[in-house]
């Protein structure tokens, strides 16, 4: 009896002996690995995050700056020197008179001698020149065009107005339809690729596309 009660003491202690592997206070996770994967932030990227992997910021398909999350930019947009998406500075633009409503008469009087509709046109300067060009004439209340506008840069469009006036094309003088104006475009304009001015003199609205040159 002496000797079985011995045997069993010695296996009962090789058992305990086998368990320090899952001790928890043994701090052993098992695989091996004790490091954690750095979340890309402002503390790490200069650039923008992607997928938590840092990206240089300065491409129209993942721009941004100071860790945000990279944007990628419309089709008509850059990723600017600032890191952030805009139209390019440096890209040509026609701004381009489309069509406009008139009022029906001039003031209580006809526009035309005979009670014709105006022939309307557009005399327009875009900033950065000395040029004014015309859209063609159009005897209508609601003229439209597709020639005779201007082209411009986009800095010079956002910096300065473009400058405008309609007309009534007659024999002897042009009438005015509207005084001189002046408009200043934004980025949103360039990006909608069109814009619609509001009342003024004889004109109650006109839409001027503009278009992104090759």
């Amino acid at each position: 009896m002496n000797r079985f009660f011995a045997v069993g003491i010695i296996a009962l202690s090789a058992l305990a002996g086998c368990g320090g592997e899952d001790d928890p206070g043994s701090g052993n996770t098992g695989g091996g690995n004790t490091g954690t994967t750095q979340k890309c932030s402002a503390a790490n990227c200069t650039g923008c995050c992607f997928n938590n992997v840092c990206q240089t910021g300065n491409t129209a398909a993942a721009c941004g700056k100071t860790g945000v999350a990279c944007v990628a930019c419309g089709s008509l947009q850059v990723c600017k020197t600032d890191q952030t998406c805009g139209v390019d500075p440096s890209s040509e633009w026609l701004v381009q008179p489309v069509s406009a409503r008139i009022t029906s008469n001039n003031n209580g009087s006809s526009w035309d001698g005979e009670g014709s509709a105006p022939d309307v046109f557009v005399a327009m300067r875009c900033p950065g020149s000395d040029t004014v060009s015309s859209t063609s004439e159009m005897e209508s209340y609601n003229p439209t065009w597709t020639t005779g506008g201007c082209t411009a840069k986009a800095s010079q469009l956002l910096a300065d107005p473009w400058v405008f006036q309609l007309w009534d094309s007659d024999v002897s003088s042009n009438d005015t339809i509207t005084g001189t104006l002046g408009f200043r475009f934004t980025e949103q304009h360039l990006i909608a690729g069109t814009v619609t001015l509001g009342a003024s003199g004889g004109m109650t609205s006109m839409t001027v596309q503009l278009k992104k040159q090759p």
